[in-house]
């Protein structure tokens, strides 16, 4: 798996570190600590004594020290040498020991366009980033950053809302087209934040499926057999954006929108983005 960690130099950037740590140890990742510093910035960096880097190394040795050294799978020691490479400052993650890769790197330009350009070189299969408040969620200053970044990726997108940790997690994982991979996810989520978990299935006119009763038993055994507190929740499609918009007080919400997923018809990219900075909670998009 390959984790893409935005960050800058706020607080709620510090925040994410310790939920994206568990991420990167439960699913064995190669993590990118990635910084964007503004369209017209001029020149490179005089070494590492600049504010963003300094941050970046920060944030690197917060996240190393979630770890054991036992169960460290990336190089706790390295050289700190920035280098550049068609205009991306970078300090490498090649280093003896590692056996995952952890990485640094610094774009320049407008910051939701380098996000999404980085996650798209780098192939990553998640994109991690904080915001301010519940009902204000900045990053660098932009309002609409988070909720570009969720609408327009082409990966999955966690956005983590500064200082809320979620007691359950509300997830829709449009039975029975959801991914393994996004069962998964869900799974890791779930444990790091020691939440319960309440699995949506979606009822139409005629009720719930048959196939789809089927797949949610499957899903709920699944999350059982994790020794996960779920529990399965009927509600009506045509009611699905209300109920999301009212629980997202108080829960984390996460949507499965791949290519086949019903959800599509319903929450199109406009309003998957507004859910974001509505969201009083942290959301998680999977794709």
């Amino acid at each position: 798996m390959k984790i893409l960690i935005a960050l800058d130099g706020h607080s709620y950037s510090a925040a994410i570190i310790g939920a994206a740590a568990g991420l990167a140890a439960n699913t064995w990742a190669d993590v990118t600590l990635l910084g964007v510093r503004p369209a017209g910035a001029a020149g490179g960096f005089a070494g590492t004594d600049h504010p963003l880097v300094n941050s970046l190394l920060a944030y690197k040795d917060d996240f190393l020290g979630r770890f054991a050294d036992s169960d460290l799978p990336y190089a706790r020691q390295q050289q700190i040498a920035l280098q550049e490479h068609d205009g991306v400052w970078e300090i490498p993650a090649t280093a003896p020991g590692s056996r995952k890769e952890l990485k640094i790197r610094i774009r320049t330009g407008n910051p939701d366009k380098e996000i999404l350009a980085e996650a798209s070189q780098a192939e990553s299969d998640l994109i991690v980033l904080g915001c301010s408040g519940a009902d204000d969620c900045q990053w660098q200053g932009l309002l609409n950053l988070p909720e570009k970044v969720a609408k327009d990726a082409s990966c999955s997108v966690m956005v983590i809302k500064e200082d809320r940790m979620p007691e359950k997690i509300i997830c829709c994982l449009d039975q029975p087209s959801v991914s393994q991979a996004s069962v998964e996810m869900i799974n890791q989520v779930v444990t790091i934040y020691r939440a319960d978990l309440e699995i949506i299935g979606l009822t139409g006119p005629k009720g719930l499926k048959e196939e789809v009763e089927r797949q949610l038993a499957g899903i709920l055994r699944y999350y059982t057999a994790q020794q996960i507190n779920a529990w399965i929740r009927l509600v009506d499609m045509g009611a699905l954006e209300e109920y999301m918009d009212r629980v997202s007080r108080d829960a984390m919400l996460a949507l499965w929108m791949g290519k086949k997923s019903l959800l599509q018809k319903i929450f199109h990219r406009d309003l998957v983005g507004k859910l974001v900075t509505r969201s009083r909670s942290s959301v998680l998009i999977l794709r």
